[in-house]
């Protein structure tokens, strides 16, 4: 067994494994919040919903849910839109 074989990987080469573990996809990934939010909607209702709980169910980030949707009432609407 070689000592390059045991080495542990440093903070940064984990976080970019994690990072960049595979191609963008915005679909996936807007499919993926639109679905976390269907959930958290029909638990809570929209005023017990929490973009916090949304981001944190799909896997994405805050940001993206903004930028995807705009804002909650925006995310509240595609839920909507989804459903019928």
């Amino acid at each position: 067994m070689s000592m390059a074989a045991t080495r542990t990987p440093s903070k940064a080469q984990v976080n970019r494994k994690v990072r960049g573990a595979g191609p963008r996809d915005p679909e996936r990934t807007s499919a993926s919040i639109l679905a976390a939010a269907v959930a958290e909607f029909t638990e809570k209702g929209y005023a017990g919903a929490r973009i916090d709980a949304i981001a944190e169910r799909s896997g994405a980030n805050k940001r993206m849910i903004y930028h995807y949707f705009g804002d909650k009432d925006g995310l509240y609407l595609a839920v909507l839109e989804s459903a019928y």
